[in-house]
């Protein structure tokens, strides 16, 4: 019940701003699968969350995510870093990561995207995963 709850309230803060027009519900800053392998292997610290249901996650993941499944957000917004740069991804595309991060946004997260293709992309591309 309290899953259902967060995800109602996650729902709720994610269209409230747009619906109103608010400032907090403009672009979402993206990345592409290379340039994230970049910053990576650069030696850059970055927190990767995965965003998909946990049972996804269990299946295949990028090297080093954590998952934090949409529905979770709200109550564990606080293990994701504020002092790294952090990359959302879900199952594909930036959709699914978008209401991830809009909310992370309101909260003063600054240093954030979402990968571009989510999953998928990074697969279809032949990069590593870790399962």
């Amino acid at each position: 019940m309290s899953r259902l709850l967060a995800a109602l309230v996650l729902v709720a803060v994610m269209t409230a701003p747009a619906v109103a027009g608010h400032p907090l519900a403009g672009p979402v800053l993206t990345i592409d699968p290379s340039s994230l392998q970049r910053l990576t292997t650069g030696g850059r610290r970055v927190a990767l969350i995965d965003v998909r249901p946990a049972e996804a996650y269990q299946h295949g993941r990028l090297p080093g995510a954590h998952s934090i499944p949409l529905d979770t957000l709200i109550p564990r917004r606080g293990e994701i870093p504020t002092e790294m740069i952090v990359v959302l991804y879900g199952a594909e595309g930036v959709d699914d990561a978008a209401p991830a991060f809009r909310y992370l946004r309101t909260t003063g997260h600054g240093a954030m995207f979402v990968l571009e293709g989510g999953f998928a992309g990074w697969q279809a591309r032949g990069l590593s995963i870790e399962r």
